[in-house]
Formats: structure tokens, C-alpha cells, sequence
């Protein structure tokens, strides 16, 4: 496929980055409706909105790296 050929991902390697990024997006925001109801109570601090833009900027740094150089996702991908 195109789309895996350009970001040098395996079909496995995308799903399992995609789907990380799907539960954390969707634990935030979860938990920041559940703060709207009930502002007294405090969010996480892995699901505040700092924490959960600097999470979206690695992502980003990483799917641009792979592109790059494709040894970048054997070196970073661990930590995402």
C-alpha cells in the first residue's frame, strides 16, 4: 500500500500506532467530558490538555521522522 510504503510502516506497525493514538484521544476525552460535569473533580495528569498536546506533538515528530529515515522507528518507536 501506498500510504505504508511512504510512512515505511508495516501494515502491524500502523495499526498498532493508529489504535494507540485512537485510546489515548479517547481516554482524554472521556475524562474531560466527566471534568465538564464535575469541575471540582481533578483530571488525571497523563489526560490534562498539556500532557495530552505534548503526547500529540511526539506523534507527530514521530510519523514525520519515519518518514525521513527509516532506522528512526527502530530507535523511537519503544516509547510510544
Amino acid at each position: 500500500m501506498k500510504h505504508l510504503e511512504e510512512n515505511n510502516e508495516t501494515y502491524l506497525s500502523h495499526l498498532i500506532f493508529a489504535f494507540k493514538i485512537a485510546i489515548q484521544l479517547y481516554l482524554s476525552s472521556v475524562f474531560f467530558i466527566v471534568h465538564g460535569i464535575f469541575p471540582f473533580w481533578e483530571m488525571p495528569i497523563n489526560f490534562n490538555l498539556n500532557a495530552t498536546c505534548k503526547k500529540i506533538q511526539e506523534w507527530n515528530n514521530y510519523s514525520e521522522g519515519r518518514k525521513k529515515n527509516e532506522n528512526y522507528k527502530r530507535k523511537t518507536y519503544q516509547n510510544h
